[in-house]
């Protein structure tokens, strides 16, 4: 990702988004564990842990979560809450923190007189919690920020509401942004560039608009079509991780399938412009 870039990540339930952006912010769920590659944020390689890894964590690469009820600690208020962070990363006074996080709170639309900043979780509303994470994230002016479908739980006014809030919030920050969401729609009006995975493997990357109008992957144009509602009929399913199949994982709902996607085909393009497919629908320049 480039400096105050919009990259969105994209693809069904159960494709690897959140798990990837997990693994991003080296914070693996039990059992889970990084078999091999490596993962770099601004040059300290995400998958050791130590005090590298841990200056940046919340500092530069902040992480808005999908659940903010969950996410949130039911113990702690919200001055406490937002006030968490820049007492770790800049060793600010809680009154040192507050002061200078009013006028984002204010950006936000949070409330923040006395009262409502000494509630707890519980006491405000989902779209409340949901700014409340963001302004958490954005509390030590990170570079990179990580929203892991921030929007569902909000109903569509206060989704439009969320999304003008974080673009404008970009622009204003150069802030770089990477976008987890299963909505195409949003991803159309929120990212430059879209990276698509299925079965915990990228499969498409590229520029919004010509991904969008011109895919050249069959999954990317399958999942285009499940989003504009056009009737079809998808046999199969997305397979368990234990249960992949050799190659392109998607080779088993293919209808453009060959027997040489039993071996997986090199990416073609560019690393932020390309695709791994044996026949694409679109084709790509080499590597």
């Amino acid at each position: 990702m480039a400096p105050g870039e919009r990259l969105g990540l994209v693809g069904e339930s159960g494709s690897g988004k959140s798990m990837l952006v997990q693994a991003l912010f080296g914070v693996l769920p039990p059992g889970v564990r990084q078999a091999g590659g490596s993962i770099s944020v601004f040059g300290i390689p995400m998958e050791r842990a130590g005090t590298a890894r841990d200056r940046i964590r919340g500092a530069r690469m902040a992480w808005v979560p999908q659940d903010p009820l969950q996410a949130l600690n039911p113990l702690l208020t919200l001055t406490e809450q937002l006030t968490l962070l820049p007492g770790v990363h800049r060793k600010e006074s809680v009154p040192a923190a507050l002061a200078r996080l009013i006028p984002l709170l204010e950006r936000l639309g949070l409330p923040t007189d006395g009262g409502f900043l000494r509630r707890f979780p519980h006491q405000i509303s989902g779209g409340q919690r949901q700014r409340l994470c963001l302004a958490m994230a954005l509390s030590c002016d990170p570079d990179l920020l990580m929203l892991d479908e921030p929007t569902t739980a909000l109903d569509p006014i206060a989704q439009e509401a969320f999304l003008d809030l974080v673009l404008g919030l970009q622009r204003e920050r150069n802030l770089g942004f990477l976008w987890i969401t299963h909505d195409l729609g949003l991803a159309s009006r929120a990212c430059d560039r879209l990276l698509v995975l299925y079965g915990g493997q990228p499969v498409e990357a590229g520029p919004t608009a010509r991904l969008l109008s011109r895919p050249g992957h069959p999954y990317t144009a399958r999942l285009l079509a499940a989003a504009r509602r056009q009737p079809s009929t998808e046999s199969g399913f997305l397979p368990a991780p234990q249960d992949r199949p050799a190659g392109c994982p998607f080779r088993p709902r293919c209808p453009e399938g060959l027997d040489t996607c039993a071996n997986w085909s090199p990416w073609m393009g560019s690393p932020g412009d390309g695709l791994r497919c044996e026949r694409p629908l679109e084709p790509r320049p080499g590597p």
